[in-house]
């Protein structure tokens, strides 16, 4: 599955609606693909979407927002979502509405309408949301002749309707739970939103030999052992031409290893995964603990096809204009602004001069 566009209205961070697209919306070049991925021939993939913006701008939640409607789609209930906290300010009647667009096994593009309402049995304690009702359209993608159609389903009527008397449907899980079933659907994403300023290592595992020497060249291991019987974990360190350090805690490595070093293990594994599998990989302030060209070698990685072979996709957030001239393209760039609400616009619907550099902009 893959995520096209994302809609919503009624967040009361974004007055005036949020719109996301992730697929390229100016002229595609054979010669200016190698940042892109191809599900049919009118639809292109931007592999790596950036948010910019001054602080407190509304990258961070912005992020948010995609990271709950992927959790939305992959079934999870949204009152247990960890990001649900950007369908918060919901009074009486309120309604938010998602329209999410998506592709499947590159035969098929979707269209899956979903609106949220505050659930009366919310307290001060706790807010708890349901789904009001949702309707999902589908179209065959052979039948998309341009760009603008994509998003055009006024004439096609509903595969499936929610009815609200579904007994094995839960009030706050998506219908999308019987399309994934039935295609064994479910979307891989990491998500490092919560981790910009953890300096923790959130994984375990023998770490890859390259990306130590990418990150340190003074270590020459680092390794991780799970010890169920005792339930912990046993970690050895070796700097070259040093003795070997025992810990049993992830927390003694921040003694040892600079927050570059423990940030780039986390980042750079679960690119890795997301690379590997597809999917999704969502950072906040990807600059935060990294120099400008550690962050533009992983924005290059997902840029790259040899690399990238399975057209997995970068969302990031960051204070670097200069890691915008990485960036070929202009319509997979949003600037951020908070102004009496954040609004979230395309760099190119901004940007109509291709001979400035995208960091002066």
């Amino acid at each position: 599955m893959r995520i096209l566009k994302i809609k919503a209205n009624g967040l009361k961070l974004f007055p005036n609606g949020l719109e996301v697209d992730f697929t390229t919306t100016q002229r595609v070049r054979n010669d200016k693909s190698e940042m892109l991925h191809k599900i049919s021939p009118q639809i292109y993939q931007n592999n790596a979407i950036a948010f910019v913006g001054i602080n407190a701008s509304g990258k961070t939640t912005t992020l948010k927002v995609i990271s709950f409607v992927i959790e939305m789609l992959n079934n999870e209930p949204i009152s247990k979502i960890k990001n649900n906290t950007i369908l918060n300010g919901l009074i009486g009647k309120d309604k938010i509405v998602f329209d999410i667009y998506f592709s499947v096994l590159s035969d098929s593009v979707y269209k899956l309408t979903t609106t949220i309402i505050k659930s009366e049995f919310s307290d001060e304690l706790e807010n708890k949301f349901v789904i009001k009702s949702e309707q999902l359209w589908r179209r065959d993608i052979t039948s998309i002749k341009t760009k603008k159609s994509i998003f055009d389903f006024a004439n096609l009527k509903p595969i499936q309707i929610r009815k609200g008397d579904e007994e094995y449907l839960p009030d706050d899980v998506s219908i999308m739970i019987s399309l994934n079933k039935k295609n064994n659907l479910k979307i891989n994403f990491e998500d490092l939103i919560n981790w910009t300023n953890i300096n923790l290592i959130r994984m375990f595992g023998e770490v890859p030999q390259e990306l130590i020497t990418f990150l340190d060249s003074s270590i020459e291991y680092l390794k991780f052992n799970l010890r169920k019987e005792e339930k912990d974990v046993e970690i050895r360190l070796r700097f070259k031409g040093k003795e070997e350090i025992l810990m049993n805690s992830p927390l003694e490595l921040q003694k040892y290893l600079s927050s570059g070093t423990i940030k780039g293990i986390n980042v750079f594994i679960s690119a890795m995964i997301v690379l590997s599998k597809g999917g999704y990989l969502i950072i906040d302030e990807l600059e935060n603990h990294f120099n400008k060209e550690l962050a533009a070698t992983l924005v290059r990685f997902f840029m790259n096809h040899q690399v990238n072979k399975k057209g997995a996709v970068i969302l990031l957030s960051t204070h670097y204009p200069e890691l915008l001239d990485e960036f070929e393209r202009s319509d997979n760039i949003y600037i951020t602004r908070n102004n009496g609400g954040i609004s979230v616009e395309n760099l190119s619907n901004i940007l109509k001069r291709n001979d400035i550099k995208k960091s002066e902009v």
